[in-house]
């Protein structure tokens, strides 16, 4: 009988044993399958099963695989920050809004643009992509120009814009939707001596030149495709890169002056503006563009949870300021990225709590910019 027993069971325990491994050979041999399975992965799990196979390694570098995985995930939370210090030759800093301990750097661009000695300022961050702009300088008599490389931090891959004389440049955006195309467009807004704007198209790898109607240009943001900045008589203007025509745009209330602005950005693909009465105010209004062109109170901010903490908040000295807005893991979950006193803080506007982000600046200079960082797959 234990002998009879012992018969049934063993051809049952070969299945058992087998099956998984047949399971996995069946998927593994089922293209479609093993993509609907990868799709569902965050892209920084699928940058490193790249290296499973080489099969695996076709279909994740593919394209439109690329392109569906960036379709499932919609509403991607920035995974941290990259810093852009106040001081010359000095690397950007990442920082984690999630605790992780690995931070991502852009070492893989050490070296690429040739005899250049200096390292790459990040001007601008879209859905994963980075902007970067390294000054080449030609001859002392003559002037320091620019060239720039669009890179993926998460693929460490990189692509080097060709080459362009661009002189006296006032700020580079980057434009890159992967719901809507795979590829993206530069834009170089300076004066040459009048305002230009100068258009790399990756899909043609081209430039266009445009020269809009614009005399004066202060506090410039990309938003959604167009260029909205602060000009004369205080009045916010646009330009849109894809008509190529100048849009009429609502001024927000009370903005007499523009010394009073203490953030002038994007957050979510909508236009954001924050102004103070005196500079170390610590309650104020952020307020948004919504998608109608109107102006509408997005949150009402006290930072005054933070003063038993950071004390210099109540000096009436300059001890803070605003280097971002910017979503949460979660919907509608905000926060604010503050640099007090030299430590960069993350404030979360729902739940009124904070955590240092980074607490080591470097000496004699702060960070005044802040790009967020969203893994994505997409190629250069």
């Amino acid at each position: 009988m234990n002998e009879s027993s012992g018969e049934r069971r063993n051809p049952i325990i070969g299945r058992a044993s087998s099956g998984p491994s047949l399971a996995a050979e069946l998927i593994a041999n089922n293209t479609d399958l093993l993509t609907e399975i990868l799709l569902c992965l965050p892209a920084t799990s699928l940058v490193r099963f790249k290296s499973v196979s080489k099969h695996w390694l076709s279909l994740i570098s593919d394209s439109q695989f690329a392109t569906r995985q960036s379709g499932r995930n919609r509403r991607p939370s920035a995974l941290g920050l990259f810093l852009r210090w106040n001081c010359e030759n000095v690397k950007p800093t990442y920082v984690s809004l999630q605790g992780h301990p690995n931070p991502h750097t852009l070492a893989f661009l050490d070296g690429v643009v040739g005899a250049v000695e200096s390292f790459p300022e990040i001007t601008h961050s879209s859905n994963g992509l980075l902007l970067c702009e390294y000054r080449c300088c030609i001859s002392p008599q003559v002037f320091t120009s620019r060239c720039y490389l669009v890179c993926n931090p998460t693929t460490q891959s990189y692509k080097l814009l060709p080459s362009r004389l661009l002189r006296y440049v006032l700020r580079a955006f980057l434009a890159f939707d992967p719901l809507k195309s795979p590829h993206y467009k530069v834009v170089v807004m300076g004066f040459y001596p009048r305002v230009q704007i100068d258009i790399y198209f990756s899909e043609s790898s081209s430039w266009k030149q445009l020269h809009p109607p614009v005399t004066r240009v202060i506090h410039v943001v990309f938003c959604s495709g167009v260029i909205h900045w602060i000009g004369e008589g205080n009045v916010i203007s646009g330009f849109d890169i894809d008509s190529e025509k100048m849009l009429e745009l609502p001024n927000p209330p009370k903005i007499d002056r523009v010394d009073k602005i203490r953030y002038f950005g994007e957050c979510g693909g909508r236009l954001t503006l924050i102004q103070t009465n005196t500079l170390s105010a610590v309650a104020f209004s952020i307020l948004e563009m919504d998608k109608d062109y109107c102006w509408i109170v997005k949150f009402q901010v006290n930072l005054g949870p933070l003063i038993s903490v950071f004390p210099e908040l109540e000096s009436t000295i300059h001890y803070y300021s605003i280097l971002g807005f910017v979503e949460g893991e979660k919907e509608k979950d905000f926060g604010l990225v503050l640099t007090i006193r030299g430590k960069v803080v993350y404030y979360n506007l729902k739940s009124e709590t904070w955590n240092v982000l980074c607490d080591e600046p470097i000496p004699y200079s702060h960070p005044y910019a802040t790009y967020p960082f969203v893994a994505c797959l997409s190629p250069l």
